[in-house]
């Protein structure tokens, strides 16, 4: 049986959390004694598997490689959600095992480039031929520069009787020296869900490899298939970053049963995935510490704006209102208990939800990390044509902004619901445009927000008719469910 957990990023690298039978994990604890591992689980039969990776490495395209299971013992084995793990109510297996990866990271280095001599056959002396300019050739030419190539005429035939002297020229290709290597750090939480206890450990992985890559062979040298055979190929290199590393069950599992009596106690489900998300943050920050990008600093409202990450479904956005409150859509959330983020600074946090409402499309969380709350506009009207912008994760494009003006105030039955279901909902219709991935993320009148952006006619329909909802709407919804929390929806700006 094959066991496949999958989290694709955008730029399509999977992480793949894969039960197989035979790689390899170098990890010191994988000689166990079979028998005394499978009585440690007794009477359980299944033992659960979670992927707990970091959302901001996986759809980033940081884990440039797989991780794998290989199930080396007579026990079955399962897939489990964290929330399921984190409830004792649930029919999860009593031992879970959850995964984090903090880092899985292929490099390469050339350690030498030398030329290897060989020859070119262009033809012969009696059949004409020309200077070919060819962009994709990479064929080197005694006494030239670039990558024009010396070829037969195609166009003409030769018909002077008996062929000439031999054109052969010598030349030379390079061979790269080149070292692969291949890192990872896995944190993983055995838990044990009976006795509400976890053991927490670190396994470290490096493997490298060498190749012989030939590159610019000439297409016109006479043993250029005998060249290629005896070198490596870039193929070859790429296929070794990409291989899957696996872990053995028992070396987990023997790991675990030398530490149990060292278990630490689950007081909550919140302290634990405090305890993960520490452990990804601290992954996140050394990546962010060599990461260049343009970033912008100078735009407060990018620190008010969050990624929202909910379940298997796609990316959202969403916006603190309070310092450990945000705000976001329902349809992005829907009925999680937890909710995964990301701050415009690079940290992951995660939150539970407060309060929702389908029908306005409106959902607060709860947040464990504090953010900088935004500014609400509280005029009474807003002027058509006022230029507004929308900031979000369009196509998870994330931390993006579009500009545009309001086009209209309007009111229009909810999208969640029939339109004969329930009282309208007053949006502010705009031209800036709205994608998916921006559902929940706030839309600005210069630094206050006006609303909440939440749908959009789709473009082969009409163009530039995108909706949030009006900051009237959210102010009462948070007027009801924040303890404390009074704005006027109307009133002075």
């Amino acid at each position: 049986m094959v066991f496949i957990l999958r989290v694709r990023s955008v730029f399509q690298h999977w992480l793949l959390l894969a039960l197989v039978t035979s790689t390899p994990w170098s990890v010191a604890a994988s000689e166990a004694n079979p028998k005394n591992l499978l009585a440690l689980l007794a009477p359980e039969t299944t033992v659960g598997l979670v992927e707990a990776t970091s959302q901001t490495l996986l759809r980033g395209g940081q884990i440039d490689f797989p991780l794998s299971v290989d199930v080396d013992l007579p026990i079955g084995a399962k897939r489990v959600s964290l929330d399921a793990a984190l409830n004792p109510q649930s029919e999860a297996p009593r031992y879970v095992i959850v995964f984090e990866v903090a880092l899985a990271k292929a490099s390469r280095r050339v350690l030498g480039l030398k030329p290897v001599e060989s020859t070119l056959f262009l033809g012969y002396s009696g059949q004409p031929y020309v200077i070919a300019d060819d962009d994709s050739a990479t064929d080197y030419i005694p006494g030239q520069q670039g990558v024009s190539s010396l070829v037969p005429h195609q166009g003409i035939v030769n018909d002077s009787g008996p062929v000439g002297t031999p054109l052969i020229f010598a030349y030379a290709f390079d061979k790269a020296k080149i070292q692969a290597r291949r890192t990872m750090t896995v944190n993983t939480y055995v838990i044990d869900r009976a006795r509400q206890t976890y053991v927490k450990s670190t396994f470290d992985y490096s493997e490298q490899q060498r190749f012989e890559v030939a590159y610019r062979i000439s297409r016109y040298d006479p043993k250029r298939k005998q060249h290629a055979k005896n070198h490596d190929k870039e193929k070859d290199v790429d296929a070794f970053e990409k291989q899957g590393a696996a872990v053995k069950l028992s070396a987990l599992l023997k790991d675990y049963a030398a530490k149990r009596d060292e278990a630490r106690p689950i007081t909550s489900a919140l302290a634990l995935r405090n305890e993960i998300f520490k452990s990804r943050n601290a992954a996140l920050a050394q990546i962010n510490a060599n990461t260049f990008d343009d970033r912008p600093l100078n735009d407060p409202r990018f620190d008010s704006v969050v990624a929202v990450y909910a379940g298997k479904g796609p990316m959202g956005s969403g916006f603190y209102v309070t310092p450990d409150v945000v705000m976001t859509n329902w349809h992005v959330v829907d009925e999680h208990a937890f909710v995964e983020m990301k701050t415009y600074d690079g940290r992951e946090t995660f939150g539970t939800l407060l309060g929702r409402d389908a029908r306005l499309d409106i959902a607060l969380v709860k947040v464990q990390d504090r953010g900088r709350p935004v500014a609400f506009y509280t005029g009474r009207n807003i002027d058509l044509g006022t230029s507004v912008e929308a900031i979000g994760h369009p196509h998870r494009l994330e931390f993006s902004i579009t500009r545009g003006i309001v086009s209209a105030v309007r009111k229009h039955h909810s999208i969640n619901l029939p339109s004969y279901a329930g009282d309208k909902v007053l949006y502010i219709q705009t031209d800036a445009p709205i994608n998916r991935g921006n559902s929940g993320g706030p839309l600005f009148l210069g630094n206050r927000v006006v609303g909440m952006n939440t749908w959009a006619i789709k473009k082969h329909i009409a163009e530039g008719l995108n909706f949030s909802v009006h900051y009237s709407e959210l102010l009462n919804f948070m007027n009801e469910h924040l303890p404390g929390f009074t704005v006027p929806p109307g009133g002075d700006s």
